[in-house]
C-alpha cells in the first residue's frame, strides 16, 4: 500500500469534471436522455428500466454529479407532462447514479481514494470491480421493482419530445466526446506505457478541453467554472485533516484491532467492510468515511493475510459508493439531488430516502460483495 495524495485525487477529481461539465453545456447528455425518453413510447415500465440503464451507463463515465444535475430535470419534466409520480424513476435514477460508479476507477471520487491507497491502476480497478458493479446494478433494479413496480403505470402517453432540440453545439459535442474517450483510454493504458500517472492524464486532457472552449466557447467558460466542484478541494483537505487526527489519536488502531479479529477470511472481512462501511457512509458521509477507512486497513494492527486485507481494501469501494444509496447525508450528491427537487416543487423527506434504501440496499450489498469474493475467488 501507499500513502494517498490529496493533491493528486483533487486534480484529477477537477479535471475530470471540468471536461464532463464542459461536455454537458453541449446538451450531449440531454439529448442522450430524451432519446431514451422518447425510445421508451408509451410504455411506463420500459422508461422505467431505460432510465435506470441510461443513468448506469452515463455514470460509469462521467460523475453521478453531472448525471444527476442532467436527467433529473429531465424526468420531472417527463413524469408532469404525462401525468405520472416521479418517485419511482428518481429513485432508480439515484440509486442507478451511486451503483454504477463503482464499476470503474474514475466513476466516484471515493474510488481514486482507495485506488490510490492501494497503487491500482485503472484496469486493475476495473478487473476487480466491474462484475460487483454489474451484480449490484441487476439486484438493485430487481430490488426497485418489487418495490415501486405498483406506482409506475402500465401505459402512459409517449412524450413529445424532440431530442435534437437539446443539442446547442454539435461539433463541441462531438470534440468534447472525444476528449472525454480519449482521456479514459489514456488511463486505462498501463503506466509503464505512458509514464503518466492518471491525474496528469487528466489534467492534460482537461487543458485541451478548456483551451478548445477558450478559442471556440468562451462564452460557456464562466458558466462551467460556475458550476465545477470546487467546494470540493477544502472539503477533501478539511477531510485529510480530520482522519490524521483521529488517526494520531489511535482511533483506527482500535477499529483495526476489532476488524481484525472478526476477518478470519476473505469472505468475512468482504462482508464485514462491505456492510460496516454502507452504514458508516451513511451515516458521516462516504467521503470522510472512505478515507477513515483507508487508514484503518492501512494500520499495522489491521494484522491479516495480503489477500483477505485486498479483499477488504476492495468490499471499502463497495462501501463507499453502495452507502450513499442508505441516506440522503451519505454522498454530496444525495443532498444536490435534494436541493434540485426542492427547487422544482418535488419533496422527497430524508425518512422516506431511508425507507426505501433499508428496504433495498442490504440485498444489493450482500449481492456486490458475494461477486467480489467469487472474483477474488476465481480470478
Amino acid at each position: 500500500m501507499r500513502k494517498h495524495k490529496a493533491y493528486s485525487i483533487i486534480i484529477l477529481i477537477l479535471s475530470l469534471a471540468y471536461i464532463c461539465t464542459s461536455l454537458d453545456f453541449t446538451g450531449f447528455f440531454e439529448y442522450i436522455a430524451l432519446r431514451v425518453v422518447k425510445r421508451a413510447g408509451s410504455s411506463g415500465r420500459r422508461l422505467f428500466v431505460y432510465l435506470f440503464l441510461l443513468t448506469s451507463f452515463l455514470t460509469l463515465f462521467t460523475s453521478n454529479d453531472v448525471v444527476i444535475l442532467t436527467i433529473t430535470p429531465i424526468i420531472l419534466y417527463t413524469c408532469s407532462n404525462v401525468a405520472m409520480s416521479p418517485v419511482p424513476f428518481l429513485f432508480a435514477q439515484f440509486f442507478a447514479a451511486n451503483i454504477a460508479g463503482m464499476g470503474l476507477y474514475v466513476g466516484n471520487p471515493t474510488n481514486i481514494v482507495v485506488a490510490d491507497a492501494y497503487g491500482l491502476s485503472f484496469a486493475e480497478f476495473a478487473r476487480w470491480m466491474l462484475m460487483p458493479a454489474v451484480s449490484a446494478m441487476a439486484s438493485c433494479l430487481l430490488m426497485l421493482w418489487l418495490v415501486f413496480r405498483q406506482k409506475v403505470p402500465v401505459q402512459i402517453a409517449p412524450p413529445q419530445v424532440d431530442p435534437r432540440q437539446a443539442i446547442k453545439d454539435r461539433k463541441g459535442a462531438v470534440f468534447g466526446l472525444a476528449v472525454l474517450a480519449s482521456a479514459i483510454t489514456v488511463m486505462s493504458l498501463p503506466q509503464t506505457w505512458t509514464g503518466l500517472q492518471p491525474w496528469m492524464v487528466a489534467a492534460v486532457f482537461a487543458l485541451i478541453m478548456f483551451v478548445h472552449d477558450l478559442l471556440v466557447a468562451r462564452s460557456k467558460i464562466p458558466t462551467v467554472l460556475k458550476r465545477m466542484p470546487w467546494k470540493i478541494a477544502p472539503f477533501l483537505i478539511g477531510l485529510f485533516v480530520i482522519v490524521e487526527s483521529l488517526a494520531s489519536s489511535s482511533w483506527t488502531d482500535m477499529l483495526a484491532v476489532q476488524l481484525s479479529k472478526v476477518s478470519t477470511n476473505i469472505v468475512v472481512a468482504v462482508f464485514t467492510v462491505g456492510f460496516l462501511s454502507s452504514l458508516a457512509a451513511g451515516l458521516m458521509n462516504n467521503h470522510p468515511m472512505t478515507i477513515f477507512f483507508v487508514k484503518t486497513l492501512q494500520n499495522p494492527s489491521f494484522s491479516v493475510p495480503q489477500t483477505t486485507k485486498f479483499g477488504a481494501m476492495l468490499a471499502l469501494v463497495i462501501g463507499s459508493n453502495l452507502g450513499a444509496n442508505f441516506m440522503l447525508t451519505g454522498a454530496l450528491a444525495g443532498l444536490m439531488w435534494a436541493e434540485i427537487l426542492s427547487n422544482k416543487g418535488c419533496f422527497i423527506p430524508f425518512s422516506e430516502f431511508s425507507k426505501q434504501g433499508l428496504k433495498t440496499m442490504p440485498v444489493v450489498v450482500a449481492a456486490a460483495c458475494l461477486t467480489l469474493v467469487g472474483v477474488l475467488t476465481f480470478t
